[in-house]
């Protein structure tokens, strides 16, 4: 596949995240609540968690974001859904290599719609913004 069909495709996952949000929407019943502000761009996200135990038995975000936020936290959330509690900060730390070198590599089982947000590199600037929700989700994960 050409770069030119690659970054399109990209682009096509980022803008179906960003238009139509997994997860999107104030919970009825939370255990967890994180709000995360971008002063420099003004993305403002709030993330919720219903937790029981060490099971995550619903989540799911609002925000005032842009794109790239709010694709961020709707591909993230999908993922945490997927995993324990445990990994959220390998899964993290995996995500911040991801936007920050063009040799990434991971042994994690990241969706495949992750692989969209490589495209950042190439905008430094914007990696605030994809990283947005997950420090607003260990924000969460450290309320109570």
């Amino acid at each position: 596949m050409s770069e030119d069909a690659l970054n399109e495709l990209y682009q096509t996952i980022l803008l179906k995240h960003s238009k139509t949000p997994l997860h999107y929407g104030k919970l009825e019943y939370f255990t967890h609540k994180g709000e995360g502000f971008n002063p420099i761009c003004g993305d403002a996200l709030t993330i919720y968690l219903n937790i029981e135990g060490s099971t995550l038995k619903a989540l799911s975000f609002e925000s005032a974001a842009c794109a790239i936020c709010k694709a961020s936290a709707s591909v993230m959330l999908e993922q945490i859904q997927l995993i324990s509690l445990a990994e959220v900060d390998d899964y993290k730390a995996a995500f911040n290599q991801l936007l920050s070198q063009e040799d990434y590599r991971t042994s994690l089982q990241m969706a495949e719609d992750f692989k969209a947000f490589k495209g950042i590199l190439k905008f430094p600037a914007r990696k605030n913004c994809a990283m947005l929700p997950w420090d607003t989700l260990a924000k969460a994960l450290d309320s109570a």
